[in-house]
């Protein structure tokens, strides 16, 4: 029974996190539409984001996850949320005080830090990513707020207003771009009315999941700073690691587009038009499960139930496993007609799909491996341990820095240099993360998960050589052109039908492979069948 309602809590985190991301999609194709195709201002919008990210993902971004949610599910698994969260108001103000802060500071000092991330702008396009900068430092703020509320009603097993609550936030987006844009490219097309509306965006995200989490707010939150409670320490001493865990993933951000920024203009709109391809299938598939897994398992681990343990960390990996690896390879097949659909509505030309869809493919390894780490961090963080992760992301920027610089300066493959340098980072920081595992679990082996890596691996071998076969001979017959001749409409089911192809081909397979997590995907299709047409 706990593992359909896990199973079930997973495919409904999977289902707003998929929702949330498809409105993420035309939120970011709206960009290149309503601004100039791959121009100068769509280049100074996206990377005017990467100062507030940054700054959220160092003191929020992980430490819900690492420290907030492991403690506080404790105690409401024990009964005695009154005394934890004593430690965990403490822990909210003093973070939203020094957010509060940091942002102050991020809009006084926004020309060096933009100088520092994108030094290969023109003076223009600068100056335009310094004001919009400026402009969206109350975004981290607002976000950060949400994330704390989002962390706390996971902690009580609520998961479906913090799934759904980003959907809120991408659509009011939507609507922001659509509203405030213009066709003047003497004004950069509208964007700073742009980005004013999606800060007030933000701000509405915060207040529709406060809403939802007031109640425990209510009759718990003090406005207190008690810092030598034990267990603010400890909330302290998670958090750090974990902050600095999370600013390195964004650093490793940092580092591709400063790379990127190097190259012909448009590469660092196309490296994010890649970027929110290959890391939808990431959220859908690591993000949810890791959601889903940690407050039980953090419960299970401090009551010492060892089997258990071991039992909900293999039931994520493997499922993490089984639906990564087939996301990977059909990315990798589908990389330009994926493009083409998603984010060319006349605006890019074929050099520019082709740029695109080469760097996705690259990004391909890095998904399989960023799903796995996902999951191995969150192991680490229900067992109250974020130091090993932040080494393991320390080592994952160091070798991202090195292995592109190196491969841009000796080899001749361009720009496809930071994705690959992306994924072999990837493969080592998982490397260090496993060599440590048994460390915080004595008695789990890697080797236990041979099989379903096996398994995966050949049915989606498999079915990207169809899939590929089928975008190459038989499409083109069908509608008797290729895709980038076709309308959107058409150009979308042509994607659709690939895609249903390749999930049938693959679960098909890996059922007569005899995968455990086919034959339990199959049979809650059926229950789920079953119950809505009540036979």
């Amino acid at each position: 029974m706990k593992e359909i309602k896990f199973k079930s809590t997973v495919f409904l985190i999977m289902a707003s996190v998929l929702l949330s991301r498809v409105m993420g999609f035309v939120r970011t194709a709206l960009i290149p539409i309503k601004m100039g195709g791959l121009s100068s201002v769509t280049d100074a919008y996206n990377a005017a984001f990467q100062v507030p990210d940054l700054m959220y993902s160092m003191l929020i971004g992980g430490a819900i996850a690492s420290s907030l949610i492991p403690v506080l599910a404790g105690y409401v698994a024990k009964g005695e949320e009154k005394k934890g969260w004593r430690s965990i108001s403490s822990f909210i103000n003093i973070v939203s005080i020094i957010m509060f802060i940091v942002v102050i500071l991020g809009v006084i000092f926004a020309r060096p830090l933009v100088n520092i991330l994108v030094p290969g702008y023109d003076e223009q396009t600068l100056n335009l990513t310094v004001q919009l900068t400026k402009t969206l430092m109350p975004i981290a703020f607002f976000m950060m707020l949400a994330g704390l509320c989002n962390g706390i009603m996971n902690s009580y097993n609520e998961f479906i207003i913090p799934a759904f609550g980003p959907c809120l936030y991408n659509l009011a987006s939507i609507i922001s771009i659509l509203l405030f844009s213009n066709n003047d490219p003497a004004d950069n097309y509208g964007v700073n009315k742009v980005v004013m509306g999606i800060v007030i965006c933000a701000g509405l995200y915060f207040l529709f999941q406060f809403a939802f989490s007031y109640k425990h707010f209510k009759h718990n939150y003090r406005v207190i700073i008690a810092y030598k409670e034990s267990d603010f320490k400890l909330l302290i001493a998670l958090a750090v690691p974990s902050l600095l865990t999370s600013m390195l993933g964004q650093v490793n951000l940092i580092i591709s587009r400063y790379f990127t920024a190097f190259f012909d203009t448009g590469s660092v709109t196309a490296l994010e038009l890649v970027n929110k391809t290959w890391q939808m299938p990431l959220g859908i598939i690591a993000q949810a499960i890791g959601i889903a897994m940690l407050p039980s398992l953090a419960a299970v681990y401090d009551s010492d139930k060892k089997s258990e343990v071991i039992y909900k960390i293999n039931s994520a990996m493997r499922l993490v496993i089984f639906l990564s690896i087939p996301s990977a390879i059909g990315l990798s097949v589908l990389s330009k007609p994926l493009i083409q659909v998603l984010f060319n509505f006349g605006t890019i030309d074929q050099e520019g799909i082709m740029l695109a869809a080469n760097l996705l493919i690259g990004y391909s390894l890095a998904l399989v491996m960023q799903c796995v780490i996902t999951i191995v961090n969150r192991v680490y963080f229900s067992t109250k341990n974020s130091i090993i992760p932040f080494w393991g992301s320390l080592i994952g920027v160091i070798f991202n820095y090195l292995i592109a610089l190196i491969m841009i300066k000796v080899t001749n493959i361009g720009l496809f240099s930071v994705p690959l340098a992306y994924s072999l980072s990837s493969v080592l920081n998982l490397a260090y993360l496993s060599l440590l595992f048994k460390t915080r679990i004595k008695d789990y082996s890697f080797r236990g998960n041979m099989p379903i890596i096996i398994k995966s691996l050949l049915g989606a071998l498999m079915m990207g050589l169809v899939v590929y076969l089928l975008d190459l001979y038989a499409m083109p017959a069908v509608f008797g052109k290729v895709i980038f001749e076709l309308g959107k409409l058409k150009q979308f089911l042509w994607v659709l039908i690939e895609f249903c192809v390749g999930v049938v081909m693959y679960m098909f397979l890996t059922y007569i492979m005899k995968a455990d997590q086919s034959r339990e995907l199959i049979n809650i299709g059926k229950a789920k069948i079953k119950s809505i047409f009540g036979k």
